[in-house]
């Protein structure tokens, strides 16, 4: 079920949940896209498996592909809803990584590197080229001159088993409102007089 924006959550693991529901529904069939467009199969191309870990290396799902924020770049107050929560324009300092291990380092590589294409491909699609995300009001982007890869070094893990990474980084904004419960509220008052006069 998707998030409306009348109810957002707080902090940065909404804008990391935000990503890996995205990337999680859209994969899947970007995937049989491109597996079509380069005649390869689902060995050399495979579904990912989807994790929110901080330790890629102890996982036994592979390829793996893990969203993390690294930090809160800006954070702008645009006004409050109708319930008085405020709102707020939020950007994060992003990154998404894909984990690949498996027999060889020419196929790792290539797994890898076909993986971080077709990830890719699918963060610059909607989250950054759709101004507004009419499913939940979020009116994500993420900023495209902002995008940047590195590569890891391959590892040797057991025999032939190869382990590699990457990582696209990127800077996503989105609208959160900050849904805070009233402090208290009063439900009567009782006045009482006293007659000096009457002591």
């Amino acid at each position: 079920m998707r998030t409306t924006a009348s109810e957002l959550m707080h902090g940065a693991h909404f804008a990391k949940s935000f990503v890996n529901n995205y990337l999680q529904n859209d994969i899947p069939s970007r995937l049989i896209r491109y597996r079509n467009g380069w005649e390869l199969d689902d060995y050399t191309l495979p579904n990912p498996e989807l994790y929110l870990t901080y330790e890629p290396i102890a996982l036994d799902h592979w390829p793996t592909i893990i969203t993390v924020v690294i930090s809160t770049n800006e954070f702008m107050r645009t006004g409050v809803n109708m319930a008085w929560n405020p709102e707020y324009r939020v950007s994060y300092s992003m990154r998404t990584y894909i984990w690949v291990r498996t027999d060889g380092s020419g196929e790792t590589t290539e797994m890898r590197d076909r993986l971080t294409t077709v990830v890719r491909s699918a963060l610059l699609d909607h989250p950054s080229l759709e101004t507004i995300d009419t499913d939940g009001g979020y009116d994500a982007i993420i900023d495209e001159g902002t995008i940047r890869e590195e590569f890891s070094d391959l590892t040797l893990i057991k025999g032939d088993r190869v382990l590699a990474g990457a990582y696209i980084g990127y800077d996503l904004t989105l609208n959160e409102i900050v849904l805070r419960k009233p402090i208290g509220s009063v439900l009567e008052i009782e006045n009482t007089v006293f007659n000096k006069l009457a002591e």
